[in-house]
């Protein structure tokens, strides 16, 4: 009997059942053409429940590997004929992104070159450092290589890119990863990073936090739309437990005016109104963060509480452990792979949205267990 990780692993239970299923079709275990269990059927053998079999479906679906049809169930996809007969060349696809050393970055393109390979593709890669002239140069030079379409991760602080605008306007295929433009209707495969944000705040909330900040790095600003809507997830899950949004608790890494210190986080931590809790942009972010309570002879979480985004592998190893929002990069690189595929292969039809479910990973940073000591003494 198959066998999902229901305990330790991150990744959700339908993430991983979707990964499963993936690797049955490229594989051939399920074959061009053959029906898929049904919903019952792929429950009672993954021992999950119905709506976690249909969030896998949907995703296959979307991905263009499997297709419904009314009345007889569902299906793998045959790949239209005339795709065998397309060129080495037309068969490349360009990815750029941002850091070779980000870990999320290597996590995505992982999953697109699983994507690429089980439909007969090819991946070539570059990196920007998050340079724009670089960005604009590698767009051009995958354009000048021939490659059928690309998957671009862009810069950040960015709410206009030409290089970006201009394929949009030349019908030329691509797929942004992680930030989009709110100005640019194209596809992309992101991270649901308002429902991140939001739990986040609604767990410290639980916790009985009431003062809580959001802190975004020095080098990032809200246009950058992964940190911008976990900005507002935060915003909103506030507002929705009664709690005003309060402007001084929005903080960048630095602050300081024109000939002030650029200590990190100023004054931050020494003020008689700092925050009891903080949630940061990225996991990289919290590790300063720690570092510069810890300076200040106050502790986590014990003075503040703390969560972060990313769950890199840092941050279980971290002291205390970190409390984070984990993002499945592996399958947005799958599902980013797997749309501009079906756009080069003709798939028509408005831009697409793909948000994927991120999932909040407690641990020792936030609290918790001081919680948990603390109801249990008021017993």
């Amino acid at each position: 009997m198959p066998v999902l990780d229901k305990g330790t692993r991150a990744e959700a239970l339908y993430a991983q059942l979707t990964a499963q299923l993936r690797e049955h079709i490229a594989n051939g275990t399920l074959p061009p053409g053959s029906r898929v269990p049904t919903e019952l059927e792929l429950a009672r053998n993954y021992q999950v429940s119905r709506g976690t079999v249909r969030q896998a479906i949907a995703a296959l679906v979307n991905d263009g590997l499997l297709e419904r049809t009314r009345g007889r169930g569902t299906f793998v996809r045959v790949l239209p004929a005339a795709n065998t007969a397309l060129s080495p060349a037309d068969r490349q696809i360009g990815v750029i992104l941002t850091h070779p050393g980000s870990e999320l970055d290597l996590q995505a393109l992982f999953g697109i070159e699983n994507a690429a390979r089980a439909r007969g593709y090819h991946a070539v890669f570059t990196f920007t450092d998050e340079s724009m002239e670089q960005q604009t140069q590698e767009i051009a030079r995958l354009r000048a290589g021939r490659v059928a379409g690309m998957i671009i991760f862009p810069i950040r602080d960015l709410d206009y890119d030409e290089s970006i605008w201009r394929l949009k306007q030349e019908e030329f295929p691509f797929v942004l990863v992680d930030r989009y433009f709110p100005g640019l209707d194209s596809d992309y495969a992101t991270s649901d990073n308002f429902g991140g944000g939001y739990r986040a705040a609604e767990h410290l909330i639980i916790l009985g936090h009431t003062r809580i900040g959001f802190v975004h790095a020095a080098t990032g600003t809200l246009k950058t739309t992964s940190v911008r809507d976990r900005w507002e997830g935060y915003r909103a899950a506030l507002h929705q437990y009664g709690l005003p949004y309060d402007e001084s608790l929005l903080f960048a890494e630095f602050q300081a005016g024109p000939g002030e210190s650029r200590e990190a986080f100023g004054d931050l931590f020494t003020r008689s109104d700092r925050p009891t809790a903080l949630i940061a942009s990225t996991d990289s972010l919290a590790v300063t963060l720690m570092q510069a309570i810890q300076r200040r002879g106050l502790r986590v979480p014990d003075d503040v509480a703390l969560v972060a985004f990313d769950n890199c592998q840092i941050s279980a190893g971290l002291n205390p452990p970190l409390t984070t929002v984990a993002q499945a990069f592996v399958d947005i690189g799958q599902q980013a792979g797997n749309l501009l595929i079906n756009r080069i292969e003709g798939q028509a039809g408005p831009p697409k949205h793909i948000e994927v479910p991120t999932n909040l990973i407690i641990r020792e940073s936030c609290g918790v267990r001081l919680h948990v000591r603390a109801l249990s003494r008021s017993k």
